[in-house]
């Protein structure tokens, strides 16, 4: 019984051990038109492809730590902006695989927002960001593993230079508008018959 005891309690301190993939480290230097402070989420394609574009960031869209958005994209951590000789982006990120159904192979990127800073942010029409990856930003079958930005992975010398700006989605009455303007313009082509 004892014996039993003892395995028991092994084994849950090794399956605790093994919970959580870190990414930690300078993530890129040299970032162009990001202000110290701002955010830079690490987010993953859940979708097992390299699909992550600019569209997928819409008025609206809310990025918090541990959150999804649209069909295939998890929010893994945070990082943020600092100074110093030259802008860089530095994270301490922890989550396990199968969070936000997350696995082995995914991709993930950083992604910065100028002038918006904490987790939580909503993004407005016109906010604009840039974001990286590269060809060995995959998540690891070790899901106890520690992985270093220049160290386990690359490190990118400089940071997506093309600025994105976030799409704007028309409002409600917008869309009323439009559906008004389509209704007259029905009635009109029927008054004509």
């Amino acid at each position: 019984m004892k014996k039993i005891a003892l395995l028991s309690i092994l084994l849950s301190a090794s399956a605790m051990s093994l919970q959580a993939i870190t990414i930690t480290g300078t993530a890129s230097t040299g970032v162009t038109n990001t202000p110290d402070g701002s955010s830079a989420f690490l987010i993953v394609d859940t979708s097992g492809l390299d699909s992550l574009e600019a569209s997928a960031f819409t008025t609206g869209l809310t990025l918090t730590s541990g959150t999804t958005f649209g069909d295939n994209y998890f929010v893994a951590g945070l990082g943020s902006v600092s100074s110093g000789f030259g802008a860089t982006l530095t994270f301490n990120v922890n989550f396990s695989l199968g969070d936000g159904s997350t696995a082995a192979g995914d991709n993930y990127y950083v992604v910065a927002f100028s002038n918006q800073a904490g987790d939580g942010i909503t993004l407005a029409g016109g906010n604009t960001f840039g974001f990286a990856t590269a060809n060995d930003w995959q998540l690891d079958g070790n899901n106890g593993g520690t992985f270093v930005f220049g160290a386990d992975q690359a490190q990118l010398t400089s940071f997506n230079g093309q600025e994105f700006s976030v799409a704007a989605v028309p409002e409600p009455g917008a869309y009323a508008m439009l559906a008004g303007l389509l209704a007259l313009g029905a009635v009109m082509i029927r008054s004509r018959s």
